[in-house]
Formats: C-alpha cells, sequence, structure tokens
C-alpha cells in the first residue's frame, strides 16, 4: 500500500512485514495487483486510482471492504454520530471484551488497552464497527444494533450541502438496524428519533433518558459518576477519564451493551479499565512543568468540549493550540469557532490543514483568528502560519503548571515529536 507520508501506522505496518510506499504514483500499480482500495481522503483522480482503472483493475472504497468482513459476523453493532463515536464505540468493544464475548472491532483511533484500531476474531459472534457518516458510509452495514452520539452539519458536501440530507441519513439508520438502537437524549435530533420508536432507547444526563447519569464528579485522575439503568438500578465506577462528554459517551456504551445481553453492573464496571483512545485528550509529555496533550478536536463543538474538559484539571492556564482543517470547513464554518475557546487563557493558530484539498481563494485561518478575537476580545490570540514558529512553544507560552492542548485532526499532532526532540536538546 502507500500513504502521502510517515507516520505511526505505516511504521506499524512495516514491522508487520508489509511493504508501505511513501508517495503516490501509478508506478505503485503493478500488473499483478488485483484491487485497489481507497479512503475517502483520496481524491478519485489520484494517480493511482487512474492507473488502475486505466489497466482494469477494480477500484473499492474502503467501505466496500469493510461491508464484505462485516458481513460474515452475525451480530453487527454500528456506533455513528457527529462527535465522540471513536470513543463510545471503542468503549463497547471493551466492555463486550471484559465480558468475554470476544470481540472484532473497526474503530477510528486506537484504543490503549487493546493497542489497535482493528481486530478480527473468528469465534467471536459481534463486531463492533464505527460508522461513518461523512461519506455515507455508515448505512453500507447491515446492523443487529446501533447508537447515535449526537447529529450536527458537518461534511454536507456528502449530502447535497443539506442539513435535512444529513438528518434524513440519520433517520435511515436508526430505521434500517434490525435490533436494539439507543440514542442520545441530551441531543435534541437524537432524542426526537427516539419518540414512537419502540426499540429506541436514550441515555445520557436528560433526566428523561432511559439510561440515566444521575451524577458526575471530577475527581484527580479522571472521574465518578453514577449510571442508572432503564430499571432504576445505579452503578458507581470511577472512570479515568475527564470530561462530561467522556461521561455521556461512558453511559451510551454500557447502554447498548445491556440492550444486547450484558448484565449492567458488568458494562458499567468494564468502564473503569477503559484508558482512552489515541489522540483523544491524549496526554504527550512535560516540559519544565508545562503539560501537552494532543487531541483530535477540530469542529467548533468539540473543541469547545475539550477545553471544557482541560478546564477541570488543576493546572493554571490553559493554552489552546488549533489548526484549522480544511478549506471548505474554514469557508463554511469559520465564524463558528468564536466561543468554542471560551475555557482558554491563550488561543494559538496555525495554517490550515489542508488534508485533500486545494486552497480556496480569500479562505485562510485568518478567518477563525478574527472570529475568535470578535467573540472574545479579552483573550490572548496569537496566529502562527508558519510551522517552525511551534517549536518552542511549550517554553515561549507556558508557565510551570499550564496546560497546552493541540486541536486538529491533522499534521498537528506531530509537533509533540518536535517538541520531544527540542526538550531533548534543551536538557543536553
Amino acid at each position: 500500500g502507500s500513504d502521502v507520508r510517515q507516520t505511526p501506522t505505516t511504521i506499524a505496518l512495516q514491522h508487520e512485514g508489509i511493504s508501505v510506499i511513501i508517495g503516490h504514483h501509478e508506478r505503485n500499480v503493478g500488473r499483478d495487483v488485483v484491487a485497489v482500495v481507497y479512503s475517502t481522503a483520496v481524491a478519485l483522480d489520484n494517480p493511482e486510482l487512474v492507473a488502475a482503472r486505466q489497466m482494469g483493475i477494480p477500484v473499492l472504497h474502503r467501505s466496500d471492504i469493510m461491508r464484505t468482513i462485516v458481513a460474515s459476523k452475525s451480530a453487527v453493532a454500528v456506533v455513528a454520530g457527529t462527535h465522540g463515536k471513536t470513543t463510545t464505540s471503542s468503549m463497547l468493544t471493551e466492555i463486550l471484551d471484559a465480558c468475554g464475548l470476544n470481540p472484532s472491532f473497526f474503530v477510528g483511533g486506537t484504543s490503549t488497552n487493546l493497542g489497535t484500531n482493528a481486530r478480527y476474531e473468528a469465534d467471536g459472534e459481534w463486531i463492533v464497527v464505527e460508522g461513518d457518516e461523512s461519506d455515507q458510509s455508515f448505512l453500507a452495514f447491515s446492523r443487529t444494533a446501533a447508537l447515535v452520539t449526537n447529529i450536527e452539519a458537518d461534511h454536507l458536501e456528502h449530502w447535497e450541502h443539506k442539513f435535512e440530507r444529513l438528518v434524513e441519513g440519520f433517520e435511515r439508520f436508526i430505521d434500517s438496524t434490525a435490533g436494539p438502537v439507543v440514542l442520545c437524549a441530551d441531543d435534541d435530533l437524537t432524542a426526537a428519533f427516539a419518540v414512537n420508536r419502540a426499540e429506541a432507547s436514550t441515555y445520557g444526563f436528560a433526566a428523561n433518558a432511559d439510561f440515566r447519569l444521575a451524577s458526575y464528579e471530577p475527581i484527580r485522575v479522571g472521574s465518578r459518576i453514577v449510571c442508572v439503568d432503564a430499571t432504576g438500578v445505579g452503578e458507581t465506577v470511577e472512570l479515568q477519564l475527564r470530561g462530561r462528554d467522556m461521561a455521556t459517551n461512558a453511559i451510551g456504551a454500557a447502554a447498548l451493551a445491556n440492550r444486547i445481553g450484558v448484565a449492567w453492573p458488568d458494562a458499567v464496571r468494564a468502564l473503569a479499565q477503559f484508558r482512552g483512545v489515541a489522540r483523544r485528550f491524549q496526554f504527550r509529555g512535560s516540559y519544565d512543568g508545562v503539560d501537552c496533550y494532543d487531541d483530535y478536536a477540530h469542529t467548533a463543538t468539540e473543541i469547545a468540549t475539550t477545553l471544557a474538559r482541560a478546564r477541570e484539571g488543576s493546572w493554571q492556564r490553559v493554552i489552546a493550540v488549533c489548526q484549522p482543517h480544511r478549506y471548505s470547513r474554514i469557508a463554511a464554518h469559520g465564524h463558528e469557532y468564536g466561543a468554542a475557546f471560551r475555557d482558554a487563557d491563550i488561543v494559538i493558530v496555525t495554517a490550515i490543514d489542508p488534508a485533500f484539498e486545494t486552497p480556496i481563494v480569500g479562505v485562510d485561518a485568518a478567518i477563525v483568528v478574527d472570529s475568535i478575537r470578535a467573540a472574545q476580545p479579552n483573550t490572548e490570540i496569537v496566529y502562527l502560519p508558519e510551522w517552525d514558529a511551534l517549536g518552542d512553544l511549550p517554553w515561549r507560552y507556558g508557565n510551570e503548571g499550564d496546560i497546552v492542548v493541540t486541536l486538529g485532526c491533522g499534521t498537528i499532532t506531530d509537533v509533540h515529536a518536535l517538541w520531544a526532540a527540542s526538550a531533548g536538546v534543551r536538557d543536553a
């Protein structure tokens, strides 16, 4: 296979003996290739896809391969939603694993406990899949059970640029699920879908949720929550994660596990062992007393939620480092970022990570900077469009007792390796 750059994933594949080519080129597609599989992040005019078509080699979307694998299992649980689906699907997987169900899984991030984002178990009945609405692939799988975390306007380019089409897609997802459906009661749209659907249960902080969070308390190493099931049975568990959103994800995962047969006490207690997913408020290092964390958050809602989690901690100041993602997203939603940084004392904005997009005239990270300045005129905001300017950021802006959180689903995660290397030089 090939990728545009070396990553921890490509390195791990190489260690497993897989041949990985860095860079996309038509010569990478030889006559011995029987199929070329691509993800949504790959443009249709990619030279390898073009070469495959010219040579008559089948070109398959990632979801086509996943659908074939998923169809080999008799029980399929799909977790979907705009935010939180990676953590929730990982939690569900680990609950089923802890309860001896030996699940297979496809998840969008690497679970700390499981050490991978995918596994196939020949003797396990269940497979857990993180369903992606961004390219409509969450509709590709026949589902025994399903969970929806929330619905927000994003990736509308795959939905005729209409939010109502996205909502209709989630409605089809819910209605075409063969068995139990679990929906978040704290999100108005998902809660509305539960009305008059006998197969649906709800979860969250809402007082009318079937599976209810009766309390949430931040503690030194995470949070303590009380989870009450549909029969009124309450279970207390200490999570190794902080944040009300993580608590919501946890009870959602436990709720679906319970609906498919796991005893409620067992489902909740299994959550105590969950240590998170890579790039979800992940601790990456501490330099001169400045703690550095990394998070995948890239929409305004996700950023606000992540920074609220940081604010719960005992840090003196919260320093947010935001890498806006994709020109089309900033063009459509850049104005929404203003209030997202209300829990940050300093906001540092980098240049846009384009992903696979070509630049749009008049669209750059200054849109995000201006939005934050307009909403939070008293917050210190710094625009650092050049990558090299990030190299000494923890030392230049941080003080002992502060937290630095990198935010974005692009290359911003790589800056932590740069900081670690810089720290080594400084220590020497």
